[in-house]
């Protein structure tokens, strides 16, 4: 297998192919990577989705790609009746986080407000398809949707040139038809050096959500980045890693997220009324596996 890393999106992006591949034909790659960060960041001050967020209420036209990763949010929004919410910006950061992870990761960050917890139960936005413009009822955060998004897309582009796969940051989405599956190592999330289990995948995309990566501290308490909308603060839940198997690596990254927010007991229900292959670590390093 060819193998080639390119840093984006404040992780490494890793191709493995088993055809040689050359400026041309990654250049492309690259350039998607890099349109998806300069519209979706909410760290750049000038990127399309920051410059929205100053807009709330207005009823603005957006470009062919946000338009796209929108209408698949909102998409999930409806399906998990809320539990995955874009709406989330300013109770994220409310919580401290303000900067992109790689400045904040296991340090003491300033409190950012006094306020209450930001509890975000209505629609985040409206689209309108013929117009193609959105009205922002909330600032929105699209942080996971538009890496899920990035990858699916890159595995179109890539998947005419032979099998292999696409691994963001712990977000896998296979290309073509493998010859065997690819058999995952799912790392222990209190000891990132140790694997407690595995998935297979030959088809389609694997995800993890885990709240022990994404990590900092605000006046002594911990903090992580997966907010629970219905309270507005970072999730209580007992579980702290879930993998899951799913057609695509948006629906899978989603799938996990929102296993992750539901808790043990409906989280399990929630993978085993679907066709996807888990694997649930909680806080006890208890593991649950399902779809198997």
């Amino acid at each position: 297998m060819y193998k080639y890393n390119f840093n984006s999106m404040s992780t490494i992006v890793q191709l493995s192919i088993n055809k040689e591949l050359f400026a041309n034909d990654l250049m492309p790659v690259y350039k998607l990577f890099a349109s998806v960060e300069d519209t979706c960041s909410r760290f750049k001050d000038d990127s399309e989705l920051s410059r929205l967020n100053q807009q709330v209420g207005k009823e603005v036209e957006v470009s062919d790609q946000l338009f796209s990763i929108l209408k698949d949010a909102l998409r999930f929004y409806e399906e998990t009746n809320g539990v995955f919410n874009p709406g989330i910006l300013s109770a994220i950061e409310n919580s401290g986080y303000t900067r992109s992870i790689e400045f904040i990761k296991g340090r003491e960050v300033a409190a950012t407000s006094l306020l209450a917890p930001e509890v975000t139960t209505i629609l985040p936005y409206q689209l309108n398809e013929e117009k193609q413009t959105v009205i922002l009822h909330t600032r929105i955060d699209l942080g996971g949707v538009a890496k899920g998004w990035v990858i699916d897309r890159t595995a179109e582009l890539l998947s005419s040139y032979g099998f292999g796969f696409i691994n963001v940051g712990g977000d896998i989405r296979v290309l073509g038809k493998l010859p065997r599956p690819l058999n995952i190592g799912i790392e222990d999330p209190f000891e990132p050096t140790n694997m407690l289990s595995s998935i297979q995948v030959s088809d389609g995309a694997v995800a993890t959500s885990t709240s022990m990566k994404r990590r900092w501290t605000v006046e002594g308490k911990n903090k992580h980045h997966l907010i629970d909308a219905r309270s507005g603060e970072p999730s209580a839940s007992t579980i702290v890693s879930a993998t899951v198997t799913a057609p695509t690596a948006l629906e899978a990254d989603v799938l996990a997220k929102v296993t992750l927010l539901l808790g043990e007991e409906a989280g399990k229900s929630l993978i085993l009324s679907k066709d996807n292959k888990a694997v649930i670590i909680n806080k006890t390093k208890e593991i649950w596996r399902g779809g198997e």
